[in-house]
């Protein structure tokens, strides 16, 4: 069965879950799956650890709270509606909806509601500190990684798991949902955790979310079940944490036809002068060494790829 088919078997609502579900004194996670209704793995990664928590009800100082992100694209299993939820979250559009006016576009309403989450957390008093995660997938293979803004505290905190960290994405695509939250002061970072369907990919996921839960303080790692399992899990697909910053992105324009040469995946290196893609049948070749940073594998969206040193 398909990661879609998987999560079109679950109870698809804004709130996934809440472990406690009345709060306790502490810092809050907040866990984001599925802004992107084409990366089913998040919703069911969370579902998962719910799940375990619920069965193993370890002490906990906090709470944990996963939430979908673009509710009707994972119904309808397309990446968005009209436009791209993890573009555009951005100060201007968050002032607009205050002040009531009507965007044209679903996503608004997606992430309206995404608002009203975040909000409910800021003021809640037991609340000491809010972290996130934003759990996403690729359209090719990838080793599970970590994007995060360039933040100290984000980076900081993005260090402490034992995966790739690139950071400075932000600079290139604003709008994205983690980014506003860190616009927002709180700490946390995007995970990459695989290709769409991967089994694997969940699995990642869930390791990502039952670390986090330790590193924020939320639970003792003596209170939670198998987590050296889940962090050697997560080292052994990479070897290592290094940080890379991105340095390049090539953007595709509405209506060009881009085709990545087959054979990259993230942090594959490329050299200055190598035949990468085409665009519109002319050759798009790298203008520096480095590493390629989500190469495009499919037909929607405006990143054809990122290079990272």
């Amino acid at each position: 069965m398909s990661n879609q088919e998987k999560v079109h078997d679950l109870t698809l609502t804004r709130i996934l879950g809440k472990y406690p579900e009345i709060p306790v004194g502490g810092p809050t996670l907040l866990v984001s799956a599925g802004v992107h209704g084409n990366e089913p793995s998040g919703v069911i990664a969370l579902k998962k650890v719910f799940n375990k928590l619920e069965k193993e009800k370890p002490q906990i100082k906090g709470q944990i709270i996963g939430v979908c992100g673009n509710l009707r694209a994972l119904k309808e299993q397309v990446r968005l509606v009209d436009r791209d939820l993890n573009r555009i979250c951005t100060p201007d559009n968050v002032s607009s909806i205050e002040m009531g006016e009507e965007l044209d576009f679903h996503e608004a309403k997606e992430f309206q509601e995404l608002l009203k989450v975040i909000e409910e957390i800021e003021e809640n008093p037991l609340s000491t500190r809010l972290f996130f995660m934003d759990l996403h997938t690729t359209s090719s293979p990838t080793v599970p990684y970590i994007s995060v803004n360039k933040g100290e505290e984000c980076y900081n905190f993005a260090m402490k798991f034992p995966l790739p960290v690139a950071k400075g994405i932000e600079k290139y695509i604003p709008g994205h949902f983690d980014h506003y939250l860190t616009l927002l002061g709180h700490v946390g970072f995007t995970v990459e955790a695989g290709q769409h369907e991967a089994p694997e990919s969940v699995e990642y996921h869930e390791a990502m979310v039952l670390l986090g839960l330790v590193n924020t303080g939320l639970i003792k790692e003596k209170e939670l079940n198998d987590f050296q399992v889940y962090f050697d899990k997560l080292k052994e697909t990479f070897g290592g944490d290094e940080g890379y910053e991105v340095v390049h992105r090539h953007h595709i324009e509405v209506g060009d036809d881009f085709k990545m040469e087959p054979g990259y995946s993230n942090f594959k290196e490329v050299k200055k002068g190598e035949l990468l893609a085409y665009s519109n049948d002319e050759p798009v070749y790298s203008t520096m060494d480095g590493r390629i940073f989500l190469p495009l594998y499919q037909s929607q969206g405006s990143d054809g790829f990122f290079i990272v040193r």
